[in-house]
């Protein structure tokens, strides 16, 4: 079942690459599977050593945390596109720690 959670898990994360990949198009192919690589690290043992509820509670958990960082954060308190990350030069000043967002 590890097998099967894995591929549950690399499949969001596949499909959440082409839905938001206006969000991390300035960020390099192997640094976006870095990340990948390290929340797998962190969710494999989950899985094994706590079990398949602790496994997918933190996979909720986390896909709870995207949905208010696009739909909230980023569109509603923002005005960037909850998808596409536009205006982008207003979503890269927003997270920049050097600049400060346009208006």
């Amino acid at each position: 079942m590890l097998i099967f959670d894995i591929a549950v898990f690399l499949s969001g994360w596949a499909i959440a690459q082409l839905i938001f990949s206006g969000y991390e198009a300035h960020v390099p192919w192997l640094k976006r599977l870095e990340k990948v690589a390290v929340i797998g690290l962190v969710l494999v043992p989950v899985q094994v050593y706590l079990g398949r509820p602790y496994f997918y509670g933190l996979l909720g958990l986390m896909t709870l945390g995207i949905a208010i960082l696009h739909g909230y954060w980023f569109h509603y308190r923002h005005g960037i596109h909850w998808r596409t990350a536009e205006p982008r030069d207003k979503y890269l000043a927003l997270i920049s720690k050097n600049k400060t967002p346009a208006d």
